[in-house]
């Protein structure tokens, strides 16, 4: 473990070729083996990986979000667990690839990655003989949604008993009714996204079953309502003409003072099955780009009327950009799309190893948060690779490389914040 946990680190490319040429001590067929083969058990791995992360975002003294979002891996052919041609999110467009659903947790400008389920297609859960060859466990073959995958993952969090102050995802989790629900009978806290067409009622909406005429037609079965629902867009415009919007300030960013102009008002959300709508909280968060262009936000929040601020639901919708942090910092300096592993267990071995490996960046990152506030996954994987690996640099000289580049990136914050 330590050694595949050593390649992750020090190697170009982190497939088991490359690793077994970088690492001492080991070699292809021992990494094959421990990745592919070994009976350890991953999922003993991500629970513990989750719990230490979880314990170490507990020292920041400020609400953790269970973050959830999906990543996809570019893969060639058709022997790889799960890859079919789907939405590549790193592409943008239809491709060959793998896609998992994942969860971190994050508070403050720390976070950690604590759980994955890989998405499985309906065209490979149909297929039973494609599953079992790739090494599929019998219960797990079968096709599940991607919301009902995060679902499943909160739910092992709250088992693991880690502290979860509220949930936050993109609009694939927000516009799906499923997870808020469940947030809902869980007791969590869910600040979920929703894109611009989701329909809100302003009042309480009468949903009924239709009363069928005598002799006409089959009987009414499914609930109706004649009350009015508006696009949150279109719900914008009218709160912007009220003038509702107030500016806040939403974190310490890189680059100064992140602010967004925001709006939350109390509306009713209905399924278009239920027999009762759901009072939530809408927050429209509107902040400006680089390029000085809006990025509008919509999310939708569970807590009951004056249980948070406006100010609070804002900063729990913008929690969720770390988990793109989470994804860069995994794939970049982690190597957690590179494997070329194509079973199901090799597959989550990897994962738990990245997992792992980031903990560890964590890790580094609060025991130096005090003389290096700025250390980052790509200082801590320079200082593995030079001074362990190459041993071209004593540690002195790369800590002294990595603490220029930190105060020319404070310099260009004070510089654009006009405080030099």
């Amino acid at each position: 473990m330590l050694l595949y946990f050593k390649g992750l680190f020090q190697s170009k490319k982190r497939n088991i070729e490359r690793m077994g040429e970088s690492v001492k001590d080991t070699g292809y067929n021992a990494l094959q083996h421990f990745i592919t083969q070994a009976p350890w058990d991953y999922r003993a791995v991500i629970n513990q990986v989750s719990q230490e992360i979880n314990t170490l975002l507990q020292l920041e003294k400020t609400p953790i979000g269970l973050i959830i979002d999906e990543s996809s891996h570019e893969k060639k052919g058709d022997k790889s667990v799960g890859v079919a041609k789907q939405y590549c999110g790193s592409k943008g467009k239809i491709e060959n690839c793998q896609v998992a659903v994942y969860a971190a947790y994050s508070t403050g400008n720390y976070y950690g990655l604590s759980d994955c389920a890989l998405f499985l297609p309906k065209v490979w859960a149909e297929d039973k003989k494609r599953c079992e060859k790739a090494g599929i466990p019998t219960e797990k073959i079968v096709h599940k949604s991607k919301p009902q995958l995060a679902l499943e993952m909160v739910k092992r969090q709250v088992e693991l008993g880690n502290q979860i102050d509220f949930v936050g995802g993109d609009g694939l989790y927000g516009n799906d009714y499923s997870l808020m629900n469940g947030l809902d009978e869980l007791g969590l806290t869910g600040v979920l996204d929703v894109h611009q067409d989701q329909h809100v009622f302003l009042e309480k909406p009468i949903i009924a079953i239709p009363d069928t005429k005598e002799g006409r037609g089959r009987t009414a079965t499914k609930y109706k309502t004649a009350s009015e629902a508006i696009e949150v867009r279109e719900l914008k415009k009218q709160l912007i003409l009220q003038n509702v919007f107030k500016e806040i300030d939403i974190r310490q960013g890189t680059k100064g003072t992140i602010k967004s102009k925001v709006a939350v008002i109390n509306i009713y959300t209905w399924d278009g099955q239920s027999a009762e709508s759901k009072q939530r909280q809408l927050l429209i968060r509107i902040s400006e780009t680089a390029n000085g262009s809006e990025a509008i936000k919509y999310a939708l929040c569970n807590g009951k009327a004056g249980q948070y601020t406006s100010t609070q639901i804002a900063q729990m919708q913008a929690q969720r950009y770390f988990v793109e942090r989470v994804f860069q910092e995994c794939k970049t300096d982690i190597g957690m799309s590179e494997y070329q592993v194509r079973g199901w267990k090799a597959w989550h071995h990897h994962m738990a190893m990245c997992m792992m490996a980031q903990a560890y960046i964590l890790n580094e990152k609060k025991e130096h948060q005090e003389e290096m506030p700025l250390l980052s996954a790509y200082d801590i994987r320079q200082v593995i690779m030079q001074t362990f690996i190459r041993k071209d640099n004593e540690y002195e000289e790369v800590e002294a490389q990595i603490k220029y580049r930190h105060t020319q990136r404070h310099n260009d914050f004070l510089r654009k914040n006009g405080k030099t």
